[in-house]
């Protein structure tokens, strides 16, 4: 299976920097995690012959904080009701339903999200989506098809 991830956020808002913590946990592990810093549309580019692409990113649906979801988006648009917290998230599903319309986008998009609640800038992740975090990198790597699953 050729798979990769692409996680986003910042470092400096709060929830919304549970990304790229990730992203450095799936990089120790051994994953390919795809740079998405500028234009999402240029994951067009990056996606190409993925089978599987991760999305990982603070997520704010009303849900209490720390709750973990899994959306499965391969057949179709990203569900309203979820919304990415990161400052590209619309420019993602964007970029993933132009690359379904075209047929360049992978067949299993997977997206990974924690309910986040604090996202100023300067604030540190809280307490309940630091103590998600390992099984939000467990379930990132099982997607990829790297080592076990969480147990979840």
């Amino acid at each position: 299976m050729i798979a990769a991830a692409v996680c986003l956020g910042s470092r400096y808002r709060g929830d919304d920097a549970v990304g790229p913590e990730v992203a450095d946990r799936l990089r120790a592990a051994g994953a390919r995690v795809l740079e998405c810093a500028d234009d999402p549309t240029r994951l067009l580019d990056l996606w190409d012959g993925l089978e599987t692409l991760v999305v990982v990113d603070a997520v704010s649906t009303g849900a209490p904080p720390g709750t973990l979801h899994r959306v499965d988006a391969g057949a179709g648009p990203l569900p309203r009701e979820l919304r990415l917290a990161s400052t590209h998230a619309v420019g993602l599903a964007d970029a993933l339903a132009l690359g379904q319309a075209l047929g360049r986008a992978p067949s299993r998009v997977v997206v990974l999200g924690v309910e986040g609640s604090r996202f100023g800038m300067g604030d540190a992740l809280s307490p309940v989506v630091e103590a998600a975090l390992e099984t939000l990198v467990a379930d990132a790597l099982a997607e990829l098809g790297i080592g076990c699953t969480s147990g979840r």
